[in-house]
């Protein structure tokens, strides 16, 4: 869903923007993708399983489907001195920012401050793409939950496929094999 969008040009222009190969944005982008969607999934699941519907106000917040429909205007709004959109970033990893970022850098061969501005384009890419499916879905908590559940596994396999899975890993703190109860701290954080 949202890799597609960024093939159709946004990847040669973010790529530009942070002065990196197309080649190494689009594996940055592989990994940063189910980075992202991996927490926003867990926080879904968990906003679901105590029926906390704050989730789905973030997502109201953060609904500008221009962007979705003018990739420049994203890479406009990112960098690695965005100000809001890097405090979406963070709230979305919680204290796991760092480490993504590090791992993220490392991974795809791009130094840290590239690594924070790619993040930085791409979860507001991911909160408005999906507050759009949300709000002509007409989904509820529940539909979203799934939709990311859904959207992650895709973005895992192709995170592995490109050499990127090792970044997921590192989410799962407690390697207990779910990030799921690594992302309950992070919940009352992000409804903040």
């Amino acid at each position: 869903m949202i890799m597609s969008q960024l093939q159709n040009g946004g990847i040669t222009e973010i790529a530009e923007k942070l002065g990196v190969s197309p080649e190494q944005a689009e594996k940055a982008a592989h990994g940063a993708l189910p980075s992202l969607m991996t927490e926003l999934a867990s926080q879904s699941k968990a906003a679901k399983d105590n029926n906390d519907h704050g989730f789905l106000s973030l997502l109201d917040k953060n609904k500008d489907g221009s962007v979705i429909d003018d990739i420049m205007a994203l890479v406009a709004k990112g960098g690695h001195n965005s100000g809001d959109v890097t405090s979406l970033v963070s709230n979305i990893l919680g204290g796991k920012s760092d480490k993504v970022v590090s791992e993220l850098s490392k991974s795809s061969g791009i130094n840290p401050a590239q690594a924070g501005g790619l993040l930085s384009m791409i979860a507001p890419l991911i909160m408005q793409t999906l507050s759009k499916t949300k709000t002509e879905g007409g989904l509820d908590l529940a539909g979203m939950s799934s939709l990311l559940d859904t959207q992650k596994g895709k973005a895992q396999e192709k995170a592995k496929a490109s050499g990127m899975g090792g970044l997921l890993d590192m989410l799962d703190a407690d390697k207990d094999g779910s990030v799921i109860d690594d992302a309950m701290g992070l919940l009352g954080k992000l409804m903040k």
